[in-house]
């Protein structure tokens, strides 16, 4: 069977698997990404994991499926862009570097739309035409997959979801980029936290999600409870305008917030049932089902071929 190597270039690890044909993951490694030694030091250092992790592995890989930090010309394999945490990575040829170390055909994309190919071809999104898929983490990352393929768009930002904009308000926050009134704000990890702060009428409050989970599941009717079901609420204003704009099949849940299961989705579901359009209104929201080597399988997901009988 063949064997795939995936890697997943963020701003602090480097993670890196062999991959079956059926996503199963057969070798694990990671390294730190050493984001400040610039771009040039940090693809060296991705390529050195790919080769670390075949140096005992006596099979010829099939392919090479990279998963990458900022915006990604996905033809040439190329960054267009990219944020401070990955600083001298824009302009960085990823997928001509692969292809000269290993030989095989590379595939490069953003690290979210590697995560959507991976659920789309082993996981939730399996068998689906149209699926929106969200990380909601430091921030909300998104993708579209239409027909079951990733959407790019005309200048490589397709499904940069956690930009559309919940509220016009003056007032309104700011996500870590600065844009004002975007789902980001709102729906992700430092959202929940300014949520709890708001909630709890103290803005220097210093907690985290997690512990704003793990108080949630202590005390279901205290801070952290209400905090995640505001949060919840949030994110189901958002999902309203995908769903009345994409009409997808389903729309799937990933990142360190998907942990909050139930806590955050059904009253994300509860909004989306009862502001949507009649039809997008009984869309499916479910969790992503990958699991913790997701990254991996997802950018390993990029060169492996669809399975039989799916789109």
């Amino acid at each position: 069977m063949p064997v795939y190597l995936g890697i997943d270039i963020g701003g602090t690890k480097i993670a890196g698997a062999l991959v079956d044909a059926h996503g199963l993951v057969l070798k694990l490694g990671a390294r730190p990404t050493e984001a400040e030694r610039g771009g040039a030091h940090v693809l060296q250092n991705a390529i050195a994991l790919g080769q670390e992790l075949l140096h005992d592995y006596d099979e010829p890989i099939a392919g090479v499926g990279v998963g990458a930090g900022g915006q990604i010309d996905a033809t040439g394999g190329i960054v267009v862009s990219a944020t401070d945490l990955l600083p001298g990575w824009a302009g960085t040829e990823i997928g001509p570097a692969f292809a000269e170390a290993f030989g095989v055909p590379v595939a490069v994309d953003n690290d979210v739309n590697a995560l959507a190919a991976g659920e789309a071809k082993f996981g939730a999104g399996r068998g689906l035409s149209t699926v929106v898929f969200l990380a909601l983490g430091t921030g909300v990352g998104g993708a579209l997959l239409l027909e079951g393929r990733v959407h790019h768009g005309a200048h490589w930002t397709g499904g940069e979801f956690g930009h559309i904009l919940l509220t016009m308000d003056a007032n309104a926050r700011r996500d870590a980029g600065g844009a004002q009134g975007t789902l980001e704000a709102y729906a992700s990890g430092a959202g929940l936290v300014q949520t709890w702060r708001e909630i709890a009428g103290d803005d220097e409050a210093s907690i985290t999600g997690a512990e704003i989970g793990a108080d949630a599941v202590q005390d279901p009717g205290g801070l952290g409870a209400a905090a995640i079901a505001q949060t919840g609420r949030y994110l189901g204003f958002g999902l309203v305008s995908l769903a009345n704009a994409l009409d997808p099949d389903a729309i799937v849940i990933g990142g360190g917030l998907a942990g909050l299961g139930d806590l955050l989705l059904d009253p994300a579901r509860a909004v989306l049932r009862e502001r949507a359009l009649p039809g997008p209104a009984q869309t499916s929201v479910m969790l992503a089902s990958l699991g913790e080597h997701a990254s991996t399988i997802g950018a390993a997901a990029l060169v492996i071929p669809a399975p039989k009988g799916d789109l």
